[in-house]
């Protein structure tokens, strides 16, 4: 129990080295706890030790899931406390197979167990978490580094390989405690240099500028939710989004937020969209999308991108389920009538796509959710100068999630070093650098809109060309190297 315990407490650390606290040394002791918990525990108990400590880091970090279903989307309190319990549990079985799978290790040398074990079978049900039953990538282990050295390992490896060094070294730290030995001090030098390493790279840049900066204007309109979905306010909202672009035609380009018209693009009029062609900047925004073929209707939820000469569109991939769909509709419809989410009933577009092209250069783009997954986008990164992601966190209230989001969207920029432009609703909306920084930002619940510029970028990361590979091939690598010091 003491054991189960403490990796509550673990659990909770790891949570607060994520945004919006940004502690991320309690990251890696976090680890170590767990990983010391699972040296000297039976399989029984380092089963149920990492459902705990997946319970209290879930638990705490994606808490938002009450805010969304019950203030938001009007569920009983009761039913949603329990919904949200039970996602937290199944999340949760992805930490508690995990020290369920290190544990027929347990014969193995403890410093091997610790420093090589543990770390690559944690990175590997991460991965696992990330496209499992739709995937749900959140709490990643390497977000949390994203302010550190350690980010610019990005460009190379991605959010796993920052996470595995991040394990590595937690599981070191654990040996380190445990007893000092000359193992320990080889790998300890070779972690160091590992981590200066970082240092260094952020001289490297596998990419490089391209054309003129362009000057853009985010429009964040904090609409509520109630009339944004108000039929009868439709011409109002967009009438307010137009008010406020054409106080900016100074600029190269406007964004605004998804779903920012709330209406199909069939039945907007012929003046609407002429009005966007005859302001002096391009536009991208949030529109909804109807397709009526083969007897069969399907609705998407979109983004355009509209010019002086064209309107490209761009429909999304990657939906939230319970948000934008619901899956296994004949078990679970029932949860469809406690919960008002209009436009919860969205096709997934399951076709390439193409960037979308607005003020002379291509943008790769990503709706809401969309930007914590990176391979929904990464064909349309490597020909794009920039990105875009266009959000509606309303959904969220002032929990941390949008802060959380906002970190991941980061990641997306500094792993494939280009630029975002992330335009939400209610904020947080910012102009993201192609390291990853913020340029600037509108803070949550306020009407504002951001001015700014970014510079497109032209190349290729090795992440973008090869993704999580490399990843795969470094923890190979290390564990043919722990099976072979286990047969010295």
């Amino acid at each position: 129990m003491i054991k189960i315990l403490l990796a509550l407490v673990a659990g909770i650390l790891n949570t607060l080295s994520f945004a919006p606290f940004n502690w991320w040394p309690l990251g890696m002791v976090s680890f170590a706890i767990l990983f010391g918990i699972w040296l000297v525990s039976s399989t029984r108990v380092a089963v149920w030790s990492g459902f705990a400590f997946g319970v209290s880091t879930f638990g705490v970090g994606i808490s938002w899931m009450y805010v969304s279903i019950h203030t938001y989307g009007g569920m009983h309190e009761i039913i949603a406390g329990l919904c949200v319990f039970a996602v937290i549990c199944c999340i949760s079985i992805f930490p508690m197979l995990c020290g369920w799978v290190q544990s027929f290790f347990s014969k193995w040398n403890a410093t091997i167990r610790l420093s090589i074990v543990m770390p690559v079978s944690w990175i590997l049900f991460e991965w696992l978490r990330s496209w499992m039953f739709t995937g749900f990538p959140w709490l990643s282990t390497g977000y949390a580094w994203l302010d550190t050295p350690l980010s610019n390992y990005a460009p190379i490896g991605g959010v796993y390989l920052i996470g595995l060094i991040v394990l590595l070294s937690a599981g070191l730290l654990a040996s380190i405690l445990r007893h000092v030995s000359i193992s320990n001090g080889i790998a300890g030098v070779l972690l160091i240099a590992v981590w200066a390493g970082g240092w260094l790279l952020n001289q490297t840049a596998w990419t490089r500028a391209e054309g003129e900066p362009v000057s853009v204007a985010l429009v964040q309109n904090n609409v509520p939710i109630a009339q944004k979905w108000d039929g009868a306010l439709t011409n109002r909202t967009i009438a307010d989004y137009m008010s406020k672009s054409q106080q900016h035609r100074d600029v190269d380009l406007i964004v605004w937020p998804e779903a920012a018209v709330p209406d199909y693009t069939s039945r907007l009029s012929d003046g609407f969209w002429a009005e966007l062609q005859a302001h002096p900047a391009d536009f991208i925004f949030g529109i909804l999308y109807r397709d009526e073929t083969d007897g069969q209707t399907r609705d998407y939820n979109s983004v355009v991108a509209v010019t002086a000469d064209q309107v490209m569109i761009y429909k999304k991939q990657h939906l939230v389920p319970f948000g934008e769909y619901l899956p296994l509709r004949n078990v679970l419809g029932g949860l469809a009538e406690m919960v008002s989410i209009p436009m919860s009933d969205f096709s997934p577009w399951k076709e390439p796509q193409s960037p979308l092209m607005a003020a002379g250069n291509r943008f790769a783009v990503s709706i809401c959710f969309e930007d914590i997954f990176p391979d929904v986008s990464r064909d349309q990164v490597a020909i794009s100068g920039a990105l875009v992601n266009v959000s509606e966190d309303i959904w969220f209230g002032d929990s941390f999630a949008p802060h959380q989001r906002l970190q991941m969207a980061r990641f997306r920029s500094r792993e494939s070093e280009r630029p975002m432009l992330r335009s939400s609703n209610n904020g947080l909306s910012a102009l993201i650098n192609w390291k990853g920084g913020i340029d600037g930002y509108a803070p949550q619940f306020v009407q504002q809109v951001l001015k700014g510029s970014i510079q497109p970028r032209t190349g290729t990361t090795p992440y973008t060309v090869f993704g999580e590979k490399p990843v795969f091939i470094l923890m190979a690598l290390l564990l043919f190297g722990a099976i072979f010091a286990r047969g010295r």
